[in-house]
């Protein structure tokens, strides 16, 4: 997944791997780190989409500093050999590196390479607590999915980790497992694949719901965006018609410009999304979710003011600028491969 050569040097040390690559370190650890599964290691985490990940690991080694340093020091912490999250690999990492290396069959060098990330990992959800929830939130955040690094895995940190899959071609299911750590930990350096066709993004205003922004974009480049709403002012996900559309990534199901149901004139309908609620509730199944504006059936605009952003969980959009988006879809033929990601 990371081409590591020796130009990659001055982006490494930007993230705090200056301590080298490790693609070749540990290759006679590789049979042995199977006794050391992390666990759930049978997730994926967020496998691939279309895309095959073959995981590759940087080292970290005495020297090395930065964020993935903190964050192999909480996942130590959280694996049960204790060292300061300070972002300095000095001998006391070293050391606990050596001790879990040594009760994990793995050769006790102090070098953080394949088999020890691979054994070091583990899978984190929504309930989660601890260090290597903290650890997560540290690289998210790192990776421009502010979250607060508390340690407790909530809707907030499951929306991030969620946008960031959708970002990387992962799939958004909100865990982080082996595929999401390992391109947490590789940041830029991992080899994503460079986006291809039309996608549309949501993107959430925590405190302005009614300000959040709907844009269209092809091959990554921005085509257009509008202002949208979605919900009636409720953050909450799982809040069926009062709470916003879920993050994730929806695929399209159809569009209209002349429905006549409650939704009328121009829309777009989407997947039905499964949202989960804290640890112990039930999960919410959200249907009836469209991309739409305020109009009759034959498109005449029926809109007043801000106030119309607000609508039952779904996106909403003033109508001109429905139709200019449906004006650019006709123009590239309704992509079947198109989907919406909500962060």
């Amino acid at each position: 997944m990371v081409a590591v050569a020796a130009a990659s040097t001055g982006i490494l040390s930007t993230i705090g791997l200056a301590g080298g690559t490790a693609a070749a370190h540990d290759a006679d650890s590789t049979r042995r780190a199977r006794l050391a599964q992390p666990l759930d290691a049978t997730h994926s985490g967020a496998k691939a989409v279309g895309v095959s990940h073959a995981r590759q690991w940087p080292a970290l080694r005495s020297g090395s500093r930065g964020v993935v340093v903190s964050a192999a020091q909480h996942l130590l912490t959280a694996r049960g050999h204790t060292v300061k999250a300070d972002g300095v690999y000095g001998s006391r990492t070293v050391a606990a590196v050596k001790a879990f290396q040594s009760r994990q069959h793995l050769r006790a060098d102090g070098v953080v390479g394949p088999g020890t990330w691979n054994a070091l990992t583990v899978s984190v959800r929504s309930g989660s607590r601890g260090h290597a929830v903290t650890a997560a939130q540290q690289l998210l955040t790192a990776r421009g999915h502010t979250v607060k690094a508390d340690g407790v895995y909530g809707s907030r940190t499951v929306a991030a980790v969620k946008a960031f899959q959708s970002r990387h071609h992962l799939r958004a299911d909100g865990v982080v497992g082996p595929d999401t750590w390992n391109v947490l930990v590789n940041g830029s350096t991992g080899a994503v694949p460079a986006p291809h066709g039309y996608v549309l993004k949501f993107t959430k205003n925590r405190q302005h719901p009614d300000r959040s922004k709907l844009a269209l974009y092809r091959d990554g480049r921005l085509v257009d965006s509008y202002r949208a709403g979605s919900g009636m002012g409720s953050t909450d996900e799982c809040a069926g018609k009062t709470g916003w559309l879920p993050s994730g990534t929806y695929k399209i199901l159809g569009h209209q410009t002349n429905r006549d149901t409650r939704i009328k004139g121009y829309a777009i309908h989407l997947a039905d999304k499964t949202c989960h609620p804290r640890p112990g509730q039930k999960a919410v199944k959200r249907g009836d979710l469209f991309i739409h504006s305020k109009m009759t059936k034959n498109g005449t605009s029926l809109w007043r003011g801000d106030n119309d952003y607000k609508s039952e969980g779904c996106v909403k959009l003033a109508p001109g600028h429905i139709k200019s988006l449906f004006a650019h879809l006709d123009q590239a033929h309704w992509p079947k491969a198109l989907t919406l990601q909500v962060s």
